[in-house]
């Protein structure tokens, strides 16, 4: 718990009875209280009056952390807190800084996001300007039917793998520069 007041800032750790009694968890709580201080100007860990004198008060002193101790019917103070100084800013200032940064990150958000539609229009308008351009597709070639075989003249002494082979027609063409097939 943090309580701001009088220009000093108070953090108080709490530790009720379930807390106390699990040694992890009341190192846990030391060592919280122990990060705390010097972010608060004074920094305190609350145990129950029976918890406390199982406490080293040397642990707690040596840290600047105070400690207070409660019942039913009390709170007191058993060891004072060190005072340390602290760069205090305002709830104020501190919501203007943020809501500053925030106003700026929007504006970059909106020049980006503004590039971006300007970058998608002329996108669309160069794609709708070569659709325009385009030629009209001329229309495919088919191959005609490879001629018969009985005009190709076969040399007696070729082996045998060359009888009926289509690619002899079109190697044979190839000498002669008629038109190819891919255009």
């Amino acid at each position: 718990m943090f309580f701001q007041g009088e220009g000093a800032c108070v953090c108080v750790v709490i530790l009720d009875q379930a807390q106390w009694t699990d040694r992890q968890t009341f190192m846990d709580s030391i060592m919280k209280a122990s990060a705390l201080a010097g972010k608060a100007n004074r920094t305190y860990l609350a145990l129950p009056k029976v918890a406390a004198s199982l406490a080293d008060a040397r642990l707690f002193h040596d840290r600047g952390i105070g400690l207070f101790t409660y019942d039913q019917r009390n709170v007191d103070e058993a060891l004072p807190a060190r005072y340390f100084e602290t760069a205090t800013v305002t709830q104020h200032e501190a919501d203007k800084t943020a809501t500053g940064q925030l106003e700026n990150e929007i504006r970059e958000l909106h020049a980006q996001f503004d590039m971006l539609e300007r970058t998608v229009q002329h996108l669309s308008e160069q794609l709708a300007a070569s659709r325009e351009m385009r030629p009209a597709q001329e229309p495919v070639r088919t191959l005609s039917p490879p001629s018969s075989l009985s005009d190709i003249g076969v040399v007696d002494n070729l082996p045998t793998f060359f009888a009926g082979n289509p690619w002899l027609e079109v190697l044979s063409r190839r000498g002669r520069g008629e038109p190819t097939i891919a255009g």
